[in-house]
């Protein structure tokens, strides 16, 4: 049995919508529902509840799914099937078919991720092999439960977007492998994170990429955190790092004249 996690709010039809859809499927799954309508901790931190709610059970992988997306009745099975198949890749995402034109697919892997997500997107037709992605959207994602076991639950400082990036160039600095699974399909209406919404959910997002800028972009984090992160402007990072690839460089071409020798 596969566990399914959904943060759900306001929305009953689209919640209901997205369970008639899970009840279909050919894989046998267990739907946790983490209900916001009361006390709204927002996106990331419900698949983080639902996480320690499920992570015990004996499963190889757990879902999360956004109520706005519905999955077609093999999805699951083909993702599971891709996964047993690939045990390097410990984040699979299917392909987001447009609610209105099914034969278009708005998400099928991620492009850039800031300062806000962009999709490869195009016909369906273009879409038939799996790939390697950087990334993935968040609205359905696979686990593999192995992979959560180490790197740890996703990063609650993204309240609302930007952990899916994040979690996946997490999982993939720790030598994981993010895929889109182009046999496993599902509609996405696509009514929360990736429209323009309240001015409170605005500044939420943005708020987000901020962190997202601080933690990916700048180092900002390790100035923050680190007892001699007060020393480390942009300009002397650089130089570091220069440095070190300088260092590296020459180690190589000793290395590379010392096999030379050898071979003398």
């Amino acid at each position: 049995m596969i566990p399914v996690i959904i943060p759900y709010y306001k929305n009953k039809d689209k919640l209901d919508k997205c369970i008639a859809h899970l009840r279909n499927q050919t894989a046998e799954l267990e739907i946790f529902i983490r209900d916001n309508n009361i006390d709204n901790i927002y996106f990331t931190a419900a698949i983080n509840e639902g996480i320690r709610k499920l992570l015990a059970r004996q499963c190889s992988y757990i879902i999360i799914l956004n109520q706005d997306m519905y999955l077609e009745h093999t999805a699951v099975e083909n993702m599971v099937i891709f996964m047993d198949s690939h045990p390097k890749c410990g984040i699979g995402v299917p392909l987001q078919i447009d609610s209105k034109n099914p034969e278009y697919v708005n998400c099928a892997g991620g492009l850039s991720a800031f300062p806000f997500g962009k999709h490869v997107h195009g016909q369906l037709s273009e879409f038939t092999d799996d790939e390697q992605i950087s990334w993935g959207n968040g609205a359905c994602m696979i686990f593999r439960k192995e992979m959560i076991q180490e790197i740890g639950l996703m990063d609650e400082n993204f309240i609302l977007i930007g952990s899916d990036s994040d979690y996946c160039f997490t999982a993939r600095s720790r030598g994981w492998q993010v895929w889109r699974i182009s046999g496993a399909r599902g509609v996405h209406e696509c009514s929360t994170s990736g429209t323009l919404m309240y001015p409170h959910i605005e500044k939420l997002k943005i708020t987000d990429m901020i962190c997202f800028g601080q933690k990916w972009l700048t180092g900002q984090l390790y100035q923050q955190l680190a007892c001699d992160g007060k020393n480390f402007t942009a300009e002397m990072i650089n130089k570091i790092v220069s440095e070190l690839k300088k260092v590296k460089n020459d180690l190589e071409k000793s290395s590379d004249l010392l096999v030379m020798q050898g071979r003398k």
